[in-house]
């Protein structure tokens, strides 16, 4: 059995919409890839790797004075096979015979302790950047654990990785920019988290329960999908008893 980092954060997100899609292949609603966000991504790759190629720190590491270069390590071909969502990285569980993989975008060197470190590029517009470490926002508390499960798998293939990882956000907004003429001006921040990878087996196990299982399990707190449908259903419900009672009324 094979199990991505998403397919993971989606049964921690809401346990029956993951079994709904992993045994019925009934798929919850979808929304429209960020293109955008993928443009900087891969722009972001090709920065990192021009520097990877010369061995030299980016200017990012410089200004939070961080002894840091991007990680060269391994051969190109491997970090093309890691950042593939189809491929990534991938290590078996402990504690059950899952297959777990995700795909990162990039690894750094941390040269003081000789540690891989772990990152995520971020892409986003706000006047106001919030503190991923502290938000409790459900997308915000998503990119923690994505942080955790690269780092864990780093680890299970026998890296020595940092227990300090990094979102390089890349915020668009200017406030000197007034117009478009042809470009948006973005602003790079590096924010740290403490990693916690000592949760991620114990979500596996869940998981791998819940898919043996024949029972339905419960939705998810905050899953907007089951929320909606339970407003629907409810909903539906009421117009058709009150079209019932008019139709009786009428008899």
């Amino acid at each position: 059995m094979e199990i991505s980092r998403s397919k993971w954060d989606n049964f921690i997100k809401c346990p029956l919409c993951f079994y709904l899609k992993e045994k019925h292949n009934i798929n919850p609603p979808s929304t429209p890839r960020f293109t955008i966000n993928m443009r900087v991504d891969s722009l972001l790759k090709e920065e990192f790797d021009e520097l990877r190629a010369k061995g030299e720190p980016h200017s990012i590491f410089k200004e939070y004075n961080l002894n840091f270069v991007p990680y060269n390590g391994i051969s190109p071909e491997t970090l093309k096979k890691y950042r593939y969502n189809r491929s990534g990285v991938r290590a078996i569980s402990k504690k059950t015979d899952i297959e777990i993989y995700g795909a990162l975008d990039d690894l750094w060197l941390n040269k003081d302790t000789d540690e891989i470190v772990v990152l995520d590029y971020k892409a986003t517009s706000t006047k106001n950047l919030e503190d991923y470490t502290t938000s409790e926002k459900h997308y915000h508390v998503g990119y923690r654990r994505q942080l955790d499960f690269y780092a864990y798998l780093l680890k299970l293939n026998d890296f020595k990785v940092h227990d300090t990882g990094y979102w390089l956000i890349c915020n668009a907004t200017d406030g000197e920019q007034k117009t478009f003429n042809k470009k948006v001006n973005f602003k790079t921040t590096l924010l740290s988290y403490k990693l916690n990878t000592d949760y991620i087996e114990d979500i596996l196990v869940d998981l791998k329960a819940c898919l043996d299982s024949d029972k339905y399990p419960q939705s998810g707190q905050d899953c907007d999908n089951c929320r909606w449908y339970n407003e629907k259903k409810k909903l539906g419900d009421t117009i058709r008893s009150n079209a019932e009672k008019n139709q009786k009324e009428k008899e």
